[in-house]
């Protein structure tokens, strides 16, 4: 809107007329060049009536044409505030809610987050009572509710949703390296449903993951929600061909979910196939850990094509739903106190701290010094052979028709009889306050007395 003043004025025979109101102009910009349009065009497509537009007449500087008035919206100086001592036992609430490390982004995110299950209504209810039993002041929802609760949102493919929501001028620039990604993307998934269709009994063909963290005890007991519960952990292997899945499941009693215990998982699904006849594995995942396998069993080749970073929904992503649905399926029947809860229909292998090996010591052992030249994040499909015990091969496109090879370990030959050390020299057991709390829901019968040795010994 621009101010537009009169050229000339009307003067009355005989007498004095005021000046003229200065008049305005309507703009729009397209395309960086402003086109005038009449005063009703401009209402109808802003959708306002004349009040907007006298209220920046009003308070506009008819010399600068800047607004000279503030917003004096929230500055009456007569807010209601929220006393301190109600604020601070609202913090301290939400800050006694146990916290769960995302299981997405986790190798860059330094966030903690609280179980979704219950509402902000609930939590508010829980809050309330808690504050009357202790004769203490408390919110109302409505305060309570302008407390932030962030909700981990599913893994979006960071270069896909760069170039979606690039202007024109920046999806050219960056038009190349996503028309690439795409290609990626296509043959990554072509390359799967080929070695689908293998069908070579020696060959075996699976994709691997990690669940997310499975809390327990599980149910609709109010007190399960404010009490630190055991963390599950559940490292699932699904042969894509046979369609069957093996669940590696153990408490984090007895293990974390690092290097050696997601790869002691894969050395043991290994260690059952080459017992099954299968000479030759093609995983599908975003990690891997071979060599000591192609050294020490009678298999003579595996292959990892690694899933497309932000495309890689997977068969294991079903078994996960799956497991997800019966948990919340025989939650309505009762609660889950322990991990033998879950039932079939998986084959499960229930691990303890005695089943995790030193993986990582492995690298020492083999002298492995080349590992950074390959730059393991370009790579997109990495092979190791028991026929060359020291070299990884590797292309780094789907599109490659051979591979490329680097020697990675400084011996000239590999000793056979690498023995595996057990990663833990003892349990490596939960917190004091952890224990505390599972302790005390058995001593109040929340869980029932049958679970007591269980929770004892973690």
């Amino acid at each position: 809107m621009q101010t537009v003043q009169p050229r000339y004025r009307y003067i009355r025979l005989g007498g004095v007329r005021k000046p003229r109101d200065n008049n305005h102009a309507f703009y729009f910009i397209q395309n960086g060049e402003k086109i005038r349009v009449c005063k009703a065009f401009f209402k109808n497509t802003l959708d306002i009536n004349d009040r907007p537009i006298r209220t920046v007449i009003e308070k506009q500087n008819n010399v600068a044409g800047v607004l000279l008035a503030t917003d004096k919206r929230g500055k009456h100086g007569q807010q209601k505030k929220v006393e301190e001592d109600i604020k601070k036992g609202i913090y301290d609430f939400i800050e006694a809610i146990p916290k769960i490390a995302s299981h997405y982004c986790r190798a860059n995110t330094s966030k903690l987050y609280i179980d979704g299950g219950k509402t902000i209504a609930d939590i508010h209810k829980d809050y309330e009572d808690h504050c009357k039993m202790n004769d203490k002041p408390f919110g109302n929802y409505a305060m309570f509710y302008k407390i932030s609760f962030f909700m981990p949102k599913k893994d979006l493919c960071e270069i896909c949703h760069v170039y979606e929501t690039a202007n024109e001028t920046e999806k050219q620039e960056l038009k190349e390296d996503f028309e690439k990604h795409q290609e990626e993307k296509r043959l990554s998934r072509t390359e799967k449903e080929n070695d689908k269709s293998k069908t070579d009994p020696d060959v075996l063909i699976a994709v691997y993951d990690l669940q997310a963290v499975v809390q327990l005890p599980k149910g609709n007991v109010s007190l399960f929600y404010y009490k630190c519960k055991l963390n599950v952990l559940n490292f699932t292997i699904h042969d894509i061909i046979n369609k069957t899945t093996d669940c590696y499941v153990w408490d984090e009693s007895n293990g974390n979910r690092g290097v050696n215990e997601l790869g002691s998982c894969v050395l043991n699904y290994l260690k059952e196939a080459c017992e099954a006849g299968k000479t030759e594995i093609v995983f599908y995942s975003d990690n891997c850990l071979y060599l000591y396998a192609v050294t020490t069993l009678n298999i003579n080749k595996i292959t990892h094509k690694y899933l497309i970073k932000g495309h890689t929904q997977n068969e294991g992503d079903a078994v996960h739903s799956l497991i997800e649905r019966q948990v919340k399926r025989q939650e309505r029947s009762g609660p889950l106190y322990t991990p033998e809860s879950f039932g079939p229909p998986f084959k499960v292998h229930e691990l303890t701290h005695e089943n995790f090996y030193d993986v990582k010591g492995i690298y020492s052992t083999l002298g492995c010094v080349n590992l950074a030249a390959m730059k393991i994040n370009d790579v997109k499909i990495l092979e190791v052979r028991k026929e060359s015990p020291n070299t990884v091969f590797f292309k780094k496109s789907y599109n490659d028709q051979e591979f490329q090879n680097i020697d990675i370990i400084k011996r000239k030959r590999v000793n056979r009889e690498l023995q595996l050390k057990p990663a833990f020299t003892a349990k490596p057991g939960i917190s004091e306050k952890k224990k505390s709390d599972l302790m005390e829901l058995v001593s109040k019968k929340h869980i029932p007395s049958f679970y007591k040795p269980f929770f004892e010994n973690l």
